[in-house]
């Protein structure tokens, strides 16, 4: 799902809170004090559990929880497994210490280290996918494809460069595999986007084995004071499953459309 700058400011963490918070001070300005407290502490309550490891672990989980990690990667070829698929993630734009040139952001680079992982573990050729959602100078899978082969030393067999989201991601890679007779595939993404992007590409006919990486941070793993520490990792964390919830719901609201 590709989500305008305003839908992301309306729908998304922290937008929902700042319009609660702009509605509470209304409220309060027309003489309504006890709505426009009640709102305003839930707006800052909610923004506050956004943004903390436990508020994102609790947005996050029952997605993450449906995609296991991989066990054994040198086994993918002789379970009959084709290829690998690597979602694009994001770039930053104009970045000066590579001489003004676009380049993959963390996001992406935190999927291209786990898919030359797999690649190299299994020996599968990789396919990059990802277009221009938001404009650029090049395709998000040219990044990939450049960091793939200089950073991490792996080779790319397919680039798609055209899709602008999850769908057509699949329903373009689709084309460029189907042709040369790959049906089963390997699909790296961060664990939270994968529900959805599994369903994307078993639409178009693939079968898929969900490789996850790059999980929501447990909160198993910090102390009781670190759990309830706001922090912007977790905020960017409940916003990307945000999305992500967001998205499954359009996917289900279409196919229920004739």
């Amino acid at each position: 799902m590709s989500l305008t700058p305003w839908m992301e400011l309306l729908l998304l963490p922290p937008g929902p809170m700042l319009w609660l918070s702009l509605f509470a001070l209304c409220l309060l300005w027309r003489g309504r004090r006890r709505s426009g407290l009640a709102l305003g502490l839930f707006s800052c309550l909610a923004l506050y559990l956004a943004a903390t490891p436990m508020g994102a672990s609790w947005v996050a989980r029952p997605l993450e929880s449906s995609v296991l990690p991989v066990q054994d990667l040198q086994q993918l070829r002789s379970a009959g497994y084709q290829a690998i698929v690597v979602l694009g993630g994001g770039r930053d734009p104009q970045a000066m210490e590579f001489g003004g040139r676009d380049v993959a952001n963390a996001t992406l680079l935190v999927r291209l280290r786990y898919a030359a992982h797999v690649q190299r573990q299994s020996g599968l050729p990789l396919l990059v996918t990802g277009g221009l959602p938001r404009g650029g100078q090049v395709a998000e899978s040219e990044l990939m494809a450049d960091s793939l082969r200089q950073d991490f030393g792996v080779p790319v067999r397919w680039q798609e460069s055209l899709s602008r989201t999850t769908r057509e991601n699949a329903e373009l890679s689709a084309p460029l595999l189907q042709a040369q007779g790959v049906q089963r595939i390997v699909l790296v993404s961060h664990a939270v986007h994968l529900p959805r992007a599994r369903a994307n590409f078993e639409s178009v006919g693939f079968v898929v084995l969900p490789a996850p990486t790059g999980y929501t941070l447990a909160p198993g793993s910090l102390t009781r004071s670190e759990r309830w520490l706001p922090q912007h990792e977790s905020l960017a964390a409940t916003r990307r499953a945000g999305h992500e919830w967001l998205g499954l719901a359009r996917d289900r609201v279409l196919a229920l459309l004739p």
